[in-house]
């Protein structure tokens, strides 16, 4: 029973974090404001958000209307409440409601584990990097939109000077290095922030470089966030060219966890990863295009 009341758990806590998120969105700052909508108290709205109490379904709904949810988020969440009380495994993007979730709990994490090939990781990501990256993705956005998504990003690297961060460790392929994302100034600057932030003792940076050719688990990019450091807390969000995918039974997990240690091990050490990085950055100094 104890394995259960874990799941339990770790399921109320991406609930509440997506409730907390959500009322972020619709402005409301207050718990206490948020605890009357559905006659409990502060404390008791506080331990819902954290995933410590349950909601039933009545007063979800009450939220999901005040938090001015539309259609699919709505019934992503319904969803998502209804899983606490059953197993877990696989899910479809949800992306309003299970990215919520993850954002959220980026900040409660113990550890977070990712693989990009020719990205670097939107934890250690430039502004100047986000804005070439958002307007040559081919989807024509609005200068508006992408202040919103780089604003994300941007409150999402927060979690690396928190009090208690989380381990971030990262295996990047050496391809993210040489894609001249935004040109030569925007992808030397990027570099030298990404070597920069390698020195963080809370942040371990490997690359896995082009001359090895062949790696562990090519073509596949993902995050897998850990909390508690209990391995049976954690979710993994693999991307995909169409909607991200979420995995989060121990089962399903496992390949990842399994997938991480090969990469790591096949990727180059901290030291010689991060003189790759600098090198990288020189060859995109000014003047030496």
């Amino acid at each position: 029973m104890a394995g259960k009341g874990k799941t339990v758990s770790s399921n109320r806590r991406e609930v509440g974090a997506a409730l907390r998120s959500f009322r972020k969105r619709a402005g409301i700052d207050r718990l206490e404001d948020a605890a009357v909508l559905i006659d409990v108290s502060a404390v008791t709205m506080g331990r819902i958000e954290k995933g410590e109490a349950p909601i039933n379904r009545a007063s979800l709904g009450v939220l999901a209307d005040r938090y001015g949810l539309n259609g699919h988020e709505r019934d992503a969440l319904m969803e998502l409440a209804r899983q606490t009380r059953g197993k877990r495994g696989a899910f479809p993007a949800y992306f309003s409601v299970k990215s919520r979730a993850m954002l959220e709990l980026e900040a409660e994490a113990t550890d977070l584990f990712v693989v990009t090939i020719d990205l670097i990781p939107a934890h250690f990501q430039t502004e100047r990097y986000m804005q070439a990256l958002f307007e040559g993705n081919g989807e024509g956005l609005p200068q508006l939109e992408i202040d919103r998504l780089k604003r994300v990003r941007i409150d999402r690297q927060a979690i690396l000077d928190q009090p208690k961060p989380p381990r971030v460790r990262a295996v990047i392929h050496e391809t993210a290095l040489r894609l001249p994302i935004g040109g030569q100034d925007v992808m030397h600057e990027q570099l030298l922030h990404l070597a920069a932030t390698s020195e963080l003792p809370n942040v371990e940076i490997q690359i896995q470089p082009t001359a090895a050719g062949m790696y562990p688990g090519i073509g596949t990019t993902f995050t897998l966030l850990r909390l508690d450091n209990d391995l049976s807390t954690d979710r993994v969000q693999v991307d995909s060219p169409g909607d991200n995918i979420y995995r989060d039974r121990v089962t399903t997990t496992e390949p990842y966890r399994l997938s991480w240690e090969r990469k790591r091990v096949a990727a180059l050490s901290l030291p010689a990863s991060k003189a790759l990085v600098l090198n990288a950055a020189a060859e995109f100094a000014p003047g030496t295009g």
